[in-house]
Formats: structure tokens, sequence, C-alpha cells
């Protein structure tokens, strides 16, 4: 008995660890890029350097939380887009309640937490197909075409990494340069990835989504591994489900690390001398 409840829970720690874990994973990374770009531009130009961003950023994270609170069922009880004058630094918030007796709205906790960096993920690559054509068919053909592997592995990080690099040649080819789509989507790209990342109060509210997501998705092994159901095809598709996110996740990343040289840039040529 301990050890078939053993092997059900590694089951749903793996299966927990494929469903969040990238994207987790990446919501620190663009944490940490973001807490840096940030540093950045308070020491080169002052807090009116993250306020610049903020204009079409944090309108953005916001949208990402309210959406996923609108999915899940919960009441949106205040909403703000954009705060410039809040002197704690909050630039915007979604405020909501829900029922706690609700299973399927408190799993919606640790999707409202994440909503900003699909919202974010979402514009960029909305931007990439309205401002970058080119660049955007690029992606294309490597979702539709370029995407063999149902494991991640480092043939699927070479691959992507050989996706970022075309991207970059593609989005700053020298004859984009004179383009005023392309500084459009330079705007955009700077501003939706410098406000990305997930806040400490959204790591905090999306704690009890990820915990009540994890009993139930081992209450649910317990049942399959009892009945002796196979679940092959399920670990396949989430694996598979995998590989398409570090793909659109990969987008994210690369605009952050860009969007980061950029606050460095300012920072070397504007930052006050002490």
């Amino acid at each position: 008995m301990t050890e078939s409840l053993l092997k059900v829970l590694k089951m749903t720690t793996v299966q927990m660890g494929y469903f969040t874990g990238l994207i987790l994973v990446v919501g620190l990374m663009l944490g940490f890029f973001e807490k840096t770009a940030n540093t950045f531009m308070q020491r080169s130009l002052g807090r009116k350097g993250i306020f610049i961003t903020a204009f079409i950023g944090t309108p953005i994270h916001e949208i990402g939380h309210a959406i996923m609170c609108i999915i899940f069922n919960h009441k949106i009880m205040d909403i703000k887009l954009l705060n410039l004058k809040d002197k704690s630094g909050v630039l915007g918030y979604v405020k909501h309640s829900y029922n706690k007796n609700s299973l399927y709205q408190r799993i919606g906790n640790l999707f409202i937490a994440l909503g900003p960096i699909f919202s974010g993920t979402s514009v960029l690559i909305l931007a990439l197909y309205s401002f970058m054509p080119e660049s955007f068919s690029i992606l294309k053909r490597y979702v539709i075409y370029g995407i063999n592997s149902d494991k991640i592995d480092k043939g699927l990080i070479v691959s992507l990494l050989n996706l970022s690099g075309g991207l970059l040649k593609s989005v700053f080819s020298a004859n984009n340069f004179q383009h005023l789509s392309f500084w459009i989507f330079i705007i955009v790209a700077i501003c939706v990835s410098s406000h990305m990342a997930l806040s400490k109060a959204d790591i905090e509210n999306g704690k009890d989504g990820f915990l009540v997501l994890f009993a139930f998705i081992f209450i649910v092994n317990i049942v399959l591994v009892y009945f002796s159901v196979n679940i092959t095809q399920y670990k396949l598709q989430l694996i598979r489900y995998n590989v398409y996110l570090s793909v659109f996740l990969m987008i994210a990343l690369m605009f952050s690390l860009f969007s980061l040289g950029i606050s460095f840039l300012c920072y070397l040529l504007f930052s006050k001398k002490s």
C-alpha cells in the first residue's frame, strides 16, 4: 500500500512538473530579468524610466490576470490597469474574490497568477504577426513543420536556440530599420517584456492553486492506478504540450533579454554619477 502511494506521488510530481514546471521556471527567469532591468532603468533614468514601459506593459500584465479571473469564474472586485501615483510602487492590480469551496475556482488561483505570462507572450506573438510578418512566418513554419520531437531533450534545446537566432536575424535585418513597423514592434516588445514577470503577490496567490491542483491530480492518479488505466497517451500529450509551450515561452525570454540589454545600455549612457 505504502509502495503504491509512493509510486502515485512520484507520478503526480512528474506530471505537475510537465504541466506547470516549465512555465514556473520561465516565470522566475522573467522575474530575475525584469528586476535587473528595472534596477538599471532606475539608476539611469530614475523611476520615470519604468513608467515609460509601464504605459503599455502594465495594462497587458493586469489584463492577463483579469482574463484568467473570468475563465475561472472569479469575481473581479476592482481593477486598475495603470496607476502611476501609488507611492508604494504598485503600477496596477486586479482584486478578485472566489468561492473557497469550489475546486475549480481554487485551482484557478494558479492560472490567474500566471496570467501575465500568457497575455504578454500572446501580445508579443500578435505584434510579430502584425508588424514583422516575415519574422512571424519563420516562427509559424517552425511550429508547423519544425517540431518533430515528443520529448524535451538536447535536440529540442538546440532547435529552439537555432529558432531564436533565426528570429533575431530576421527582426534586426538592416532593411527593417527604415520601416516604421519595425520601431513600433520594438517599442511594444520592450514595454510588454518589461512587465511580464510575476510579482511576489502573484506567486503568493498562486500557491493555493498549485497545492489544490497537485492534490486533485494525486487523487485522480490513485483512481487510475487502482483500475489499471493506461495513461501512456496522456503522458505523451503532456510532453508534446511542453514542447509547444517551450517555443512560445522562448519568445518571451528572448525579448525579455533584449529589454534587459536595452536597460543596461541606458545605464551605461545615462547613469547618474554619484
